[in-house]
Order: structure tokens, then C-alpha cells, then sequence
């Protein structure tokens, strides 16, 4: 046994119903691992669900059931084991079928000493390589803080879901569909993390941010001297970077059609040409795209090869805009106010109840983002513990169209209600057509249902819907 073996105690259990066999390998392990005994399939499975080894040496035939039953059980449990089949003699037919359910090896009776120290050696490293694996994944996610996906909206935690599923493939294509500032970037990251090549790059490229020809040198890399304002050195692509991990294709509707045409290549046979190159490269990349639009609406359109968007949208992922998933902004809010505390060394306690309620009627334009960058600009520039709802007023002097109530801390009583009134005044026909629109909302966009809720005559809403350009 090498002594690389002896760094790390790892438990094996070793299930065999021959007392001297079992007894003799025990001897000969226990000097380098924890080592239990079990003499039958049942007893096995009991000890291994308290010990949890990290190998089994398993015997195919036990007096009280199949060792290809105990290995289908092994293999269901939370904590898998490693597991190394023994038999008496080469029968094909058990081996491959315990290959099939998950063995790491099989040995034949009676064993050879160096090929037993062989085969214990590479299931130990295999599983500490899946345990290094599981540990990085997890450090990503911290670091990236995969861990604290902020939503309990029905829609938000779907989108999570399937995301996490789609992970599962290493090789599904998928495109993230929704507004800017939705947070597709975060999903793709999640996505990234949760799957197989999380210990691989992943590379992102916005392909609006660029002209085609530029976008297609980031993408395939190009060779010395390809090109007017080339590298001399040539340049090596985000696919060929990004190899055996992801690459994220941000607003990928913006792909010229030479690109898209060229990115299908990858998609479907796995290589690629550099720009101004004539030696083909192979690529094994995992693609997520996004895009802020319908991308089947440019397809139609003709903006947007029909083929390439079948390969990228093997899995399509709709994230809802943050207007549809209001009881999420509060928890938003406080987040970004604790970060940006720590960011800026500030000491914002909590947010006020008027300023809560603007922030929950607000629409939120830019989703997320705005909502982050509007707390990040107030822990920065207000000296207070306190978010209030003063602090927001410059989100209405935007003149975005998007003030929905939201100045207007309402609280419904029977027959009245009541609002705070902001200390730098406000627009009194913005506030009677942000009532007028919400009234209008909440009743359908059914006029006489509004009359009714708003106590005023039908062909007075009628007036002021035109008026304000509501109807």
C-alpha cells in the first residue's frame, strides 16, 4: 500500500460471507483506513447507512440476497459509496451488470495483492476528486453568493428551479429570456455552478456591446496579422478559452447573420475556425444565452436564424420582471441596503413604512438593477440610519411615467384613506393619474366596475382616462 494512501483515513466496508477472506482483507486494510465487516447483504446496508464509508469491497454472491442488490442500494443512498465487486470466479454477465449500476472496478478470487492495492488506490482518488469537486462548487457559489438568490414570488422560484434542473446537463443549451436588469447574468452564473463544468471557466460576452466583426474575433480568435488592427500574435477566442466550461451569450439577438451562421457550426459539430485561419479547432462549451427581447418574435422577423435558435433553446427560461414579483422588493431592498452598508461604511437601519410602500408600488423600469442601484445611491449620498421616502423622490423627477402610487404611502379604510405627503411636494395630476391608473388595473380595465370603485360618474373616468392617455 503506497504511502500517498496513508494521508487521508478513509472507511471501507468489506461485505463478504467467507469469515477468513473477510477477515484477511480487514487485516491488511486496517493499517491504513477504518475498516468494518459485514457478512451479509442486510447487515451491510444497515452498517453503511450509519458509517457512511467512502469504499465498499463487495461480494457478488451473499447467502441472504444478490451483491447486485446491495450495490442498486448503495448507489440510491444520499452518500454513494465507491464500490469494488469481488467474485469466486469471471462471470461476464454479473460484472457487466454491476459496471452498469455503478461498480468502480471488479477482482476476482483469489486476489492479486498489487492489483487489489490498484484498484482500492483509484476508487479512494475518484472519490476524492468528486468530494474536491463538490467543495469547489460550493466556495464558487459563496464567492459568486449563489447561495442567496433572493425571491419567494411562485414565478421567480420556478425560473430557480428549472434552472437548477437544467444544470444537470452538461451539454443543454439555454436561453434566458427577460427584461435588462432582471438578473440574467446571475441565472447563468447559477446555472454554471450547479452543473458538471462548474470547476471550468465561465466566460461571458455581450454581443450588443460590439460591432460583428469585432464580436466574431472575441468568439473564434483570430490569427497573426488576419486583420486591419489585428494582433500580430493572434488572439485566442472565448471559445477556445472557455473550453470544458460555459460561455454566456448576453443579448445574443444582436448577432450579425455571418456570426450566427458560424456559431451554429459550433453548436452542431463541435469546432471552429479562427478568423483568417485555415487549421480547424475542436470545442466541447456549454452555451447559455440571453436576450431582453422575444427572441422567436426575430426569428419570425428574420433577425434571428430559426436553426441556431433551436440549438440555444434547447431549455427556454422566462425570468419575471420585478413589477411581477413585488413581494420580493422589500427583501431586495433590505439586502442591498445591508450590502452597500458594508461597502460604504454606513450604519441604514432599516426602511420607513412610506418608503416601503414606495418602493413596493414603484414599477421598476430597470427590475433589479434600478431597485440596486436607487438603495447603493442613497446609502452613498444620505447621511441618515433610515431610508425614507424623500430619499426616492429624485426616481420621480426621471420622468420615466413609472410612478404608480408609489409617493403615496395608501392605506385602505372602510370609506377613506390615508397617505404621507412627501416634505418636497408633488405633482397633483401625476398622483390622479397614478390613482386613476391603478383603480383602472385592479377592475379589469372595466370602466363602469372603475366609476364604481372610484365613487365618480362613468363619463368623468371616461374624460380623465383619455386625458391622461390611459385608455
Amino acid at each position: 500500500m503506497s504511502k500517498d494512501s496513508q494521508k487521508q483515513k478513509y472507511s471501507i466496508l468489506i461485505v463478504d460471507d467467507e469469515d477468513t477472506f473477510r477477515k484477511s482483507v480487514n487485516r491488511f486494510l486496517k493499517k491504513y483506513y477504518h475498516t468494518f465487516e459485514a457478512p451479509n447483504g442486510r447487515s451491510a446496508l444497515e452498517l453503511a447507512s450509519t458509517i457512511k464509508p467512502e469504499l465498499v469491497l463487495l461480494d457478488i454472491g451473499l447467502p441472504d440476497m444478490s451483491g447486485l442488490d446491495v450495490l442498486g442500494k448503495l448507489k440510491e443512498s444520499d452518500h454513494p459509496p465507491a464500490v469494488i465487486m469481488v467474485t469466486a470466479y469471471d462471470q461476464v454477465k454479473d460484472v457487466v451488470n454491476a459496471m452498469k449500476l455503478g461498480a468502480s472496478n471488479y477482482l476476482v478470487k483469489p486476489i492479486d495483492i498489487d492489483e487489489f492495492d490498484v484498484a482500492i488506490k483509484n476508487a479512494l482518488e475518484t472519490i476524492s476528486l468528486k468530494k474536491e469537486i463538490e467543495g469547489l462548487k460550493g466556495q464558487l457559489k459563496k464567492a459568486y453568493k449563489l447561495d442567496r438568490l433572493i425571491g419567494s414570488s411562485p414565478a421567480f422560484i420556478a425560473a430557480q428551479e428549472l434552472a437548477i434542473k437544467s444544470a444537470e446537463s452538461a451539454d443543454a443549451s439555454i436561453l434566458l429570456q427577460g427584461e435588462s436588469g432582471v438578473g440574467k447574468e446571475l441565472f447563468a452564473r447559477l446555472i454554471h455552478f450547479h452543473s458538471p463544468r462548474a470547476a471550468n471557466p465561465l466566460l461571458a460576452l455581450n454581443c450588443a456591446a460590439f460591432a460583428s466583426e469585432i464580436v466574431e474575433s472575441e468568439l473564434f480568435g483570430h490569427e497573426p496579422g488576419s486583420f486591419t488592427g489585428a494582433r500580430q500574435t493572434g488572439k485566442k477566442g472565448l471559445l477556445e478559452a472557455a473550453n470544458e466550461g460555459s460561455l454566456f451569450l448576453d443579448e445574443v439577438a444582436d448577432l450579425g447573420h455571418d456570426v450566427q451562421a458560424k456559431l451554429l457550426r459550433v453548436l452542431e459539430e463541435k469546432e471552429f475556425y479562427p478568423v483568417g485561419g485555415t487549421k480547424k479547432k475542436q470545442v466541447d462549451v456549454r452555451f447559455i444565452a440571453a436576450c431582453n427581447r422575444d427572441l422567436w418574435q426575430e426569428v419570425k422577423k428574420g433577425k434571428f436564424r430559426p436553426d441556431l435558435y433551436f440549438r440555444l433553446a434547447t431549455i427556454k427560461i422566462e425570468l419575471p420582471p420585478l413589477r411581477k414579483r413585488r413581494e420580493d422588493i422589500l427583501s431586495l431592498a433590505q439586502f442591498f441596503m445591508e450590502k452597500f452598508n458594508n461597502k460604504y461604511g454606513k450604519h441604514f437601519r432599516y426602511i420607513s413604512p412610506e418608503a416601503q410602500a414606495f418602493l413596493e408600488n414603484f414599477n421598476w423600469p430597470g427590475n433589479v438593477r434600478q431597485l440596486r442601484n436607487t438603495i447603493e445611491r442613497i446609502v452613498l449620498l444620505e447621511d441618515d440610519v433610515v431610508i425614507r421616502a424623500k430619499h426616492l423622490n429624485f426616481l420621480l423627477d426621471d420622468n420615466t411615467g413609472d410612478f404608480s402610487g408609489a409617493n403615496l404611502a395608501i392605506e385602505p379604510a372602510p370609506g377613506s384613506f390615508s397617505f404621507s405627503l412627501p416634505e418636497n411636494g408633488f405633482s397633483l395630476e401625476e398622483a390622479e393619474k397614478a390613482i386613476i391608473s391603478e383603480a383602472y388595473k385592479k377592475c379589469g380595465y372595466n370602466k363602469t366596475k372603475t366609476a364604481r370603485f372610484l365613487k365618480t360618474p362613468r363619463h368623468i373616468l371616461t374624460y380623465r382616462l383619455k386625458k391622461y392617455g390611459l385608455s
